[in-house]
């Protein structure tokens, strides 16, 4: 009886761990879902921002670029029917002009927007071969936001600006020029010292 309770057991916790498991998946699934909704709602469909330039693609389908700078950072949310996406222009990665940031990041971005931590400027710029009619740029408080977004999103911030420093090979090749340099300075001294005359101690006569 013991050992039939002691296996009925056993199944029930497997059970229970396969539901508890596939609870978290689909809750994974389900918060890419949230917040791609999420980005939506804060944005508001976009309906209340400027177009900074109008698009098509290849397929003659239209979309909307709403632009936001941050120091030499490119922020472009792009609305091609009822989806809307963020791309980065300049991220601080090594050979990489363009990159696409996650759901999380994205929707910092959007909150910035709804708090209203931008500001308009009326000017012209381009970005890439895109021409820009009007950007909004961060106050205080979206800097602030944005620069603590970008520090999880892409590591290594110093001194006011970010640094990819996954380059061991790059790191590893300075060293060696670093320590190259330091041997043939150390190699100078060495040889200024071998030719120094020898000045032979003159004995001082007792008055």
């Amino acid at each position: 009886m013991k050992k039939q309770l002691y296996a009925f057991a056993v199944i029930i916790s497997i059970i229970s761990f396969s539901k508890a498991s596939f609870g978290q998946n689909d809750s994974a699934v389900l918060d890419i879902k949230d917040r791609a909704q999420s980005i939506k709602q804060l944005l508001g469909d976009l309906k209340n921002y400027h177009i900074g330039h109008y698009g098509t693609t290849q397929n003659c389908v239209a979309y909307d670029v709403y632009a936001l700078k941050y120091k030499w950072y490119w922020f472009l949310f792009i609305k091609q029917e009822e989806n809307i996406s963020l791309m980065m222009v300049r991220p601080p990665l090594k050979d990489k002009n363009i990159d696409y940031p996650s759901l999380f990041f994205s929707e910092g971005v959007a909150r910035a927007y709804f708090h209203k931590y931008i500001k308009f400027k009326k000017r012209r710029k381009k970005v890439i071969d895109m021409h820009i009619y009007g950007f909004y740029k961060l106050n205080r408080f979206g800097r602030r936001a944005i620069k603590n977004l970008l520090l999880l999103e892409y590591p290594y911030y110093n001194r006011g600006f970010l640094k990819w420093q996954l380059n061991e090979e790059k790191a590893k090749k300075k060293a060696e020029k670093k320590a190259a340099k330091e041997a043939a300075k150390q190699a100078k001294i060495d040889a200024v010292e071998s030719i120094k005359p020898t000045i032979s101690k003159v004995p001082i006569e007792a008055k």
